[in-house]
């Protein structure tokens, strides 16, 4: 079904219908998301300023949209499915970035978070945006929730602990250190204070969601 749409600030409107789901995305979900400005009625509108609204129902005949009835009309035919589809697109982009220092870390921090159905993404990708380096590959749609430092019992070598440096200079308090095992943290990390969560047990993947809630990964309501 198509989507029909209305965008407010004080008196003002803008209305767009008969939408699909595509054109919703890129024209109104995620200019919205972004912050604006939403381009809607031959104007724009700041989301901070603004409220949107966004029914899907059945599409709209011309007699239907005529007189300025349209809106009207497509409140009567169509259901509110705004929140969703805002949350929605928040799941869908929202991702936390792994930085293990072994294979045995990462096999464990991506079981946790597969388990959590936390979407997962390779340091390489976040450290290219650190970096601000060029790539001939169109940008991924990423919203960098937080970093998870993956340490375990082994000694990590000093090519990870210059990349955890760097996360942790970019990324701040959104760096998240994953312990695995009992073993000290090195010092190089255990001097930063950072947040630190265990993983291993199952009391572990609660703690690590919190974490993870705490830094603004959008979680289903439970």
């Amino acid at each position: 079904m198509p989507f029909h749409v209305e965008v407010r600030h004080s008196f003002r409107r803008a209305w767009a219908f008969n939408v699909d789901e595509q054109r919703l995305r890129h024209t109104v979900i995620d200019p919205w998301r972004a912050g604006g400005p939403l381009e809607l009625g031959d104007r724009e509108w700041d989301p901070r300023e603004s409220t949107l609204k966004i029914l899907e129902g059945p599409a709209l005949e011309p007699s239907e949209l005529a007189f300025g009835r349209g809106w009207q009309n497509a409140e009567r035919s169509a259901r509110d499915v705004t929140a969703g589809l805002i949350s929605g697109a928040a799941r869908e982009a929202a991702a936390v970035c792994v930085l293990a220092a072994s294979p045995s870390a990462q096999r464990a921090l991506h079981e946790a978070l597969d388990q959590l159905g936390v979407r997962a993404i390779d340091w390489a990708v976040v450290r290219e945006r650190i970096l601000a380096t060029e790539s001939a590959r169109p940008p991924e749609r990423i919203e960098l929730v937080a970093m998870l430092l993956a340490v375990d019992d082994s000694d990590p070598s000093a090519a990870w602990l210059f990349e955890a440096g760097l996360a942790l200079g970019a990324l701040g308090r959104r760096a998240i250190i994953a312990q695995i095992g009992e073993r000290p943290l090195p010092s190089a990390l255990d001097a930063l204070g950072v947040t630190r969560v265990g993983i291993g047990d199952p009391a572990s993947l609660q703690s690590l969601a919190q974490c993870l809630g705490d830094a603004g990964y959008p979680f289903e309501p439970a």
